[in-house]
């Protein structure tokens, strides 16, 4: 877990993003593809809701960082739904924190390289835990976590909100 020095530069450097923004998203979607044009196909033609639900997530995981046990269970839920709707493997998640920083840098009038040294660090914290709930989530899904909807999609089991 991140300490609070690193914590504090992270949310510093997203103090002025909106809720609902969609630069942030944007700019992470236009470095991903740029990187590995190939991941482009994991995901609907119009990228705006996606945008609009990544731009929402992480701007929840920034504020929650300092309640690591329950971020660590919404990052679990989150790891094992992106793997289940979008193929994400373990091998995608360097390229998505190079992607993540890049936009955050792009946007944040505070970046510097602490900054960036700080968004690694807790990129790299946020990817174990949720590659680790991919892992979890490939196992027969147990009762008691998440939300279960039923819909004309069928059974759906949605994470928590930190």
């Amino acid at each position: 877990m991140p300490d609070e020095t690193t914590i504090e530069a992270v949310r510093q450097s997203c103090a002025g993003i909106p809720t609902g923004s969609p630069l942030l998203a944007e700019s992470f979607y236009a470095h991903l593809f740029e990187m590995r044009p190939e991941l482009r196909s994991m995901f609907a033609a119009d990228l705006g809701p996606q945008e609009r639900r990544m731009a929402d997530a992480l701007l929840q995981v920034v504020r929650h960082l300092d309640r690591p046990d329950e971020l660590s269970d919404y990052l679990r839920q989150l790891g094992a739904q992106h793997q289940r709707k979008l193929g994400v493997e373990p091998e995608h998640y360097p390229h998505i924190g190079r992607a993540l920083v890049r936009a955050v840098r792009d946007i944040s009038p505070t970046w510097s390289t602490s900054t960036s040294s700080s968004w690694v660090t807790v990129y790299e914290w946020i990817t174990a835990v949720m590659v680790a709930g991919a892992e979890e989530g490939a196992e027969p899904q147990r009762s008691g976590v998440g939300r279960v909807t039923h819909g004309t999609g069928g059974t759906h089991r949605e994470p928590p909100r930190p």
